[in-house]
């Protein structure tokens, strides 16, 4: 027994004093871009090592008094000796070797590009930023290979566009998620200013880890973090830019308003007496909202506010003249205004926080609209000794918008401009008359509802004292009351445990909460201005609140094996969202006017109250086996039950792999190559469904049947065994580096198939059932994908690097859709089938564009038929079901370049796209109402084309005849015969355009101001500089002229798109 205690106390004596010999060193790597992840931190001499965490941090127990080297690809080797102390290691990059890149995936972890297995495309805040944009979306244009960006017109306050990654994947177009320092989120309140870097995750193979909510690809951002500064750590950026309305379709200043000739006013007794002074003058038709009418020729007229008695201009008469810029002139210059504050500091003992504020405010481009947003961002972490670590990540956004953004068909902004106007009508008199009211107490219209030669004094509405179809713009605007207010809190707290060198635990906890409010308000005045506008008096509301809770926990091994490395992570996640909206609208007006309250609603009002729960528990493991840094095996697992699938059938597995292998590594003696890396991987990822969908859903009617609530029987019924689909993806690509890395190229091919897509299908209706959705659908793509970078030159005060991205669509085809379905409308736009839709077809690719036609010949011939105005040849006769092609670019791509010139800077953004195919109904409307170019001019014979057919105009038609698709036919059309065939005969053809664009989107000039030659003043100062900056600025080429193809509303095409505008501006940046 004493001999035992004996050895135990000398054991426990040997056990202090080794630890009495030896230190923890711990510590943050960093490099001039910020934290730098996976430095390997070693004992000299020795195997004991341990690589730096995601945020550079580490912790090793080393010999007191030893050498410690910090080692990173691409960088200098940074030696310390070992002490208690706190390292702060800035480490160089060592000119000419590869640039370590990082990538993030899931839960935040970050991997080195040198051995990513899949397509990982990484933008730094700098090429992301290179002009500071409205938000994220815009951002990225151009600048991802394999992703579409479908913008949309600045006027259009918080639009943030649309991504399309590797083109269509399924039945629907879905986006890719927003994954922010580990939290889904959406893309509306996500600050560029606070984005560190991007990661674009886009197959199955990539995204395995996030599970079924990544069908469609992963945006995943790093935000900034908290880092030691050369001053006090404050910087402000400040921008300010103006929008101009400049991409607007042509249109025609020949011809005034109207559907016919000149109108003589004859003055009779009951008129308004402010009108006899107009006695014998001519006016032109006010009623029609066309711009069929007289010939514009300067002389003198009756405008439509002569007739409105009460201002300066009435009983007046004008010169009939064109007003080219009218429909140019409505727009406002658009004003934003962003600021950002943002203070960074970290204590040099393992304790770092960033705070950033942004105030972004609009001042809109369309008349009465507004946006103020502010932004908070918080990110903290603090060292609690050697072994854990805290932290936080919040962000909060409150954003309140105020406008009628309607881009639909007939909207009163770009819809009556471009479909229904007056070619003639002085935008400026109708600014300045937007509150004009006539004596009935109604808002003035330039679009009667009679003609002033059908005066009533009885019902003086029912003429010219009510608009017909149009308010003035301005009135309309001014008037009408839509706000938005939103509120989005997201972020995580963190705990890090670090049990040993080798083995860490971290848990997060994860919210997501949106608050939204809408709130709308048609006042009573529109009401009783209109005749057939449409508009009704009405009140309208809704609230929206949306929270999600992740719970996670992930555990993480490392260790070396002599040449291998091994990571090993499994983990844990518990997903709760809870969803509740409720929203009421007034119906056919209001009972007392102006009082806005749903109770006031003329008949019952319209009341939704919807609400959802889901959950999900997971299970995943990950990680990747590395040997001699040029060999390197990646793979995952990710299993979730859902709650929203059946029990005993809920459960769904994500598996993934990948390899890579850098053969460079054998190869040091071809000197033009400095790296290269094959990689390829594979992945499948089954896909979940929404809430209740495997349920029978009876909805409550408003309507009762005497005292007893009406409930609506649903007509389709779900197969009990439906689930979600199912994506497999593989690619495999190259990646090179050549002449000491100024050359950067990365190849990729990948190849995606998704399949039992959940589709409804028709059933007999014996079973009380008309229709069951099942799994049935297959969607297939692939495609190659490319990034070149370049470093042009680099001299002591020269410097040109370039940045291309291109992808190009192989095949991205629709291979099933459910037993006896050979179609299914994918969209359909604001007239359905009358024009052209988007379709999937069996075996055809993706998003198939088809309507109405001009049916030809077997030598392409077009058909004519009878004109159904006038008779006689003269028609097109129409092919019903004409395919034009996918609405998806085969080719998309974009290209950067920065060039430095000693103080100065230069940077710049183009994008393209080539293929893919629209439908314009402005077009079509603005054709049948003769406001665009089209419609006016001169023809073939140099006369003008409204003129009459026997005096020398009309529309030369040229093809065979219908009747036996032979005869040659050469005939002259009456103009509005012409133009009016397409809405009658339902052709679409003339108004489908290529989606085909090269466009310069960004640029920036700066100046770095030297301020350590402004004295005194320059010493308050780290750094300060200014910038002229722009967007849109024009393009190279585009198919169309009367619209931006990179901004199109709808899938299928626009039905009333605002217009592009052009943003220039200026940036100031300081930092103290």
């Amino acid at each position: 027994m004493r001999k035992s205690l004996t050895l135990l106390a000398a054991a426990l004596l040997w056990t202090l004093s080794s630890f009495a010999q030896t230190v923890v060193v711990q510590g943050q790597v960093s490099d001039d871009r910020g934290p730098l992840p996976n430095a390997t931190i070693q004992e000299k001499g020795t195997n004991n090592a341990v690589k730096a965490d995601d945020a550079g941090k580490f912790s090793l127990r080393v010999k007191q008094g030893s050498k410690v080297t910090v080692s990173a690809v691409g960088h200098e080797t940074y030696e310390f000796t070992a002490s208690s102390a706190y390292q702060n290691i800035t480490v160089k990059t060592l000119a000419g070797e590869l640039e370590e890149v990082f990538v993030t995936s899931a839960f935040g972890v970050k991997k080195s590009q040198r051995t990513t297995p899949f397509s990982s495309q990484v933008i730094s805040d700098e090429k992301l930023n290179v002009i500071r944009q409205p938000n994220l979306n815009n951002a990225m244009a151009g600048k991802v290979a394999g992703v579409q960006f479908r913008g949309q017109s600045s006027a259009k306050l918080n639009d943030q566009g649309f991504l399309r990654i590797r083109g269509g994947g399924s039945l629907g177009d879905a986006a890719a998620i927003y994954v922010v320092d580990g939290t889904i989120t959406n893309s509306f309140d996500i600050n560029p200013d606070d984005v560190a870097d991007i990661t674009v995750l886009k197959g199955a193979n990539a995204t395995a880890l996030f599970g079924s909510r990544a069908g469609n690809g992963a945006i995943v951002i790093s935000t900034k973090k908290g880092s030691k500064p050369k001053g006090v750590g404050v910087e402000v950026n400040q921008s300010v830019t103006f929008d101009r309305a400049i991409f607007l379709p042509q249109y025609q200043n020949e011809y005034g308003g109207g559907d016919g000739p000149w109108l003589t006013f004859n003055y009779v007794a009951g008129m308004p007496t402010e009108w006899q002074a107009l006695n014998g003058k001519r006016y032109r038709d006010f009623t029609d909202d066309a711009s069929w009418g007289p010939k514009i020729d300067g002389s003198e007229y009756i405008p439509w506010y002569a007739f409105i008695p009460g201002h300066a201009r009435s009983g007046k008469t004008a010169s009939f003249t064109a007003q080219p810029n009218n429909a140019k002139d409505f727009w406002n210059t658009g004003v934003t205004s962003n600021t950002n504050v943002s203070f960074s500091h970290s204590n040099g003992a393992g304790t770092n926080l960033r705070v950033s504020y942004t105030n972004q405010s609009i001042k809109g481009m369309l008349e009465n609209s507004k946006s103020l947003r502010h932004s908070l961002n918080t990110s903290f972490s603090m060292d609690m000794g050697q072994y854990i670590t805290v932290g936080a990540n919040i962000n909060y956004t409150n954003q309140l918008i105020s406008g009628d953004f309607n881009d639909g068909y007939s909207n009163n902004s770009a819809g009556n401009f471009s479909q229904w106007f007056h070619r003639d009508l002085d935008i400026d008199i109708m600014r300045e008359l937007a509150g004009l009211k006539t004596p009935v107490g109604t808002f003035a219209s330039w679009n009667f509802r009679r003609n002033p030669g059908s005066w009533s004094a009885a019902a003086p509405k029912n003429s010219v004292y009510a608009a017909n179809y149009w308010y003035n713009p301005f009135t309309y605007f001014q008037n009408i009351n839509l706000t938005q207010r939103r509120d989005r809190l997201y972020g995580d707290l963190n705990v890090t445990v670090k049990f040993s060198k080798n083995f860490k635990f971290k848990g997060a906890i994860r919210k997501d909460q949106f608050g939204g409010n809408v709130e709308n308000i048609v006042p009573s005045v529109l009401e009783n201005s209109g005749g057939q506008t449409g508009l009704l008096a009405s009140y309208g509301t809704s609230n929206t609140v949306n929270n999600e809770w992740n719970f996670e926990g992930v555990a993480t091994y490392t260790q070396k094996f002599g040449d291998l490395d091994v990571t090993a992570n499994v983990g844990a996640n518990r997903l709760n969202i809870r969803n509740r909206a409720v929203a009421a609208n007034t119906n056919t007006g209001l009972n007392v006017p102006d009082l806005y309250a749903i109770s006031n609603s003329k008949t019952t009002p319209t009341i939704t109250n919807t609400r959802s729960d889901q959950q999900a528990n997971s299970l995943f493991a990950f990680g990747d086996v590395e040997y001699k840094k040029y060999l390197s095996l990646t793979w995952a697992f990710r299993n979730d039950w859902f709650s929203t699938l059946p029990k005993g059938n809920n459960s769904l597995l994500s598996p993934s792999v990948g390899a890579s292998f850098v053969f460079s590594e054998f190869t040091k003696k071809i000197s033009w190559l400095s790296f290269g890396k094959v990689f390829g991987s594979w992945g499948k990822k089954p896909k979940t469904l929404g809430p209740y969908a495997l349920n029978l859903n009876y909805s409550v009617n408003a309507l009762l049947w005497g005292s007893n609530f009406l409930m609506t029987t649903p007509n389709g019924t779900p197969d009990p065994n439906l689930r979600g689909a199912l994506t497999t993806t593989w690619e495999a690509g190259v990646d090179l580096r050549f002449f000491k890395n100024k050359v950067r190229l990365n190849l990729v091919y990948y190849n995606e198939d998704n399949r039992d897509e959940p589709l409804g299908v028709t059933v007999s209706g014996v079973s009380g059932f008309t229709s069951q959705t099942i799994n049935a659908a297959r969607v297939t793509r692939s495609g190659l994908e490319m990034e070149l970078g370049v470093s042009v030159m680099k001299k002591r005060n020269f410097s040109w690097e370039l940045n291309k991205t291109v992808a190009y669509i192989l095949d991205n085809k629709v291979r099933a859709l459910a037993p006896g379905l050979t179609s299914y409308t994918l969209a359909g736009g604001s007239f359905g089938t009358r024009f052209a839709r988007a379709f999937h077809f069996v075996d055809k690719q993706w998003g198939m564009l088809m309507g109405g036609g001009i049916k030809r010949n077997a030598d392409g011939q077009p058909l004519i038929t009878t004109n159904g105005f006038s008779g006689g040849l003269g028609w097109y006769q129409a092919d019903a079901n004409k395919e034009w092609g996918s609405v998806v670019p085969k080719l998309t791509g974009g290209l950067q370049n920065f060039i430095t010139y000693k103080n100065w800077n230069l940077g710049m953004t183009f994008d393209y796209q080539v293929g893919g195919k629209f439908f314009s109904l402005s077009e079509q409307w603005g054709t049948f109402s003769g406001l665009l170019n089209t419609t006016a001019g001169k023809n073939d014979k140099g006369n003008p084309v409204r003129d009459p057919v026997a005096s020398g105009g009309g529309v030369r038609v040229r093809g065979v005849d219908a009747a036996d698709g032979k005869t040659p036919v050469d005939v002259y059309v009456d103009a509005y015969d012409y133009f009016h065939q397409f809405y009658y005969q339902q052709i679409a053809e003339p108004f489908v355009h290529s989606l085909s664009f090269v466009k310069l989107r960004e640029l920036s000039l700066g100046y770095a101001i030297p301020t350590q030659k402004m004295g005194k003043i320059g010493k308050v100062f780290q750094g300060a500089s200014v910038s002229v900056i722009a967007r849109n600025l024009f393009f190279i080429y585009r198919d169309t002229k009367n619209f931006d193809p990179s901004e199109i509303s709808g899938v299928q095409g626009e039905d009333g798109n605002l217009p592009g505008s052009r943003s220039i501006g200026f940036n100031l940046k300081l930092n103290f």
